[in-house]
C-alpha cells in the first residue's frame, strides 16, 4: 500500500465512522481535491491487497473492516449512531473502537434475535459466538466468512 492508497482508505475510514455510510470513489476524491479514476485505481488496488472488499463489477465499497459498506444482517449502535459490520467479531471490533453500546443481529440456525451490549468494555449477552472459517482462510471466501 502506497501513500496516496493510505489516504484513500484513510478517508473511506473515516468517512464510515463519522456517517455510517461508505463514500463513492467520487465522493472520496472531492474529500481529497482528486479526480474519481485515480479513486477508482486506488480502491481496485487496495481490494487486490484484501485491505477491502468492492462490491464485485464496482467501485462501490463493500467492506473496509470492521466497516460493512452495504446493509447487513449485524447493526451497531452507539446513542443515536449506526452502522452495519460484517460479523459478529467486526461488530464488537466497532464498538471496540468508538464506545460502548450494542450489537444487534440473529442466531443463522434459528432465526432469533440476538442483542450484545458492550458496558464499559465488556460484552454482556446470552449468546455463543462461533467462527467457522480459520483465520488462515479468512481471504479464501471473505464475504463468506
Amino acid at each position: 500500500m502506497d501513500a496516496f492508497q493510505r489516504q484513500v482508505r484513510a478517508t473511506l475510514i473515516q468517512t464510515l465512522r463519522d456517517t455510517g455510510e461508505a463514500p463513492s470513489a467520487e465522493a472520496i476524491g472531492n474529500l481529497l481535491g482528486v479526480d474519481g479514476s485515480q479513486i477508482s485505481a486506488a480502491l481496485h488496488s487496495l481490494a487486490e491487497e484484501h485491505r477491502l472488499v468492492l462490491v464485485p463489477g464496482t467501485d462501490q465499497v463493500m467492506m473496509v473492516h470492521p466497516f460493512s459498506g452495504v446493509a447487513s444482517d449485524f447493526l451497531v449502535t452507539i446513542g443515536e449512531r449506526t452502522w452495519f459490520a460484517n460479523c459478529v467479531w467486526d461488530g464488537l471490533s466497532i464498538l471496540a473502537l468508538l464506545g460502548d453500546g450494542t450489537l444487534e443481529t440473529h442466531s443463522p440456525a434459528t432465526g432469533e434475535a440476538i442483542t450484545l451490549t458492550v458496558r464499559n468494555g465488556a460484552v454482556e449477552g446470552n449468546a455463543v459466538v462461533h467462527f467457522l472459517v480459520p483465520a488462515r482462510h479468512f481471504w479464501d471466501d471473505i464475504v463468506f466468512t
